[in-house]
């Protein structure tokens, strides 16, 4: 029993334990901040290469229709490609 202000305070858990259950709370809550963050880049990152991927088809459909050549060169660019074409490459809301 601790004596704070002439007033006694009960505690439940011995001082060890209450230090013990505190770090764990702490390392819960980054946890809790922490992991959200993680995934939400992961899927960030995820949906630019779906994005980078259907680019290329669409990049690829468009040089078929139009008889243009277009080169390899520029892998990873096919929505900058696109967009310097003219083409919109924002989805559309069904």
């Amino acid at each position: 029993m601790i004596v704070e202000a002439g007033r006694s305070r009960t505690r439940f858990f011995r001082p060890e334990l209450e230090r013990a259950l505190a770090v764990i709370g702490l390392v819960a809550l980054v946890g809790a901040i922490v992991l959200p963050v993680g995934w939400g880049y992961e899927q960030r990152q995820q949906a630019r290469a779906w994005q980078e991927t259907a680019c290329a088809y669409r990049l690829k459909e468009v040089a078929r229709g139009a008889m243009l050549s277009v080169s390899g060169e520029r892998r990873g660019q096919a929505c900058a490609a696109l967009r310097q074409l003219g083409f919109d490459i924002e989805p559309t809301p069904p």
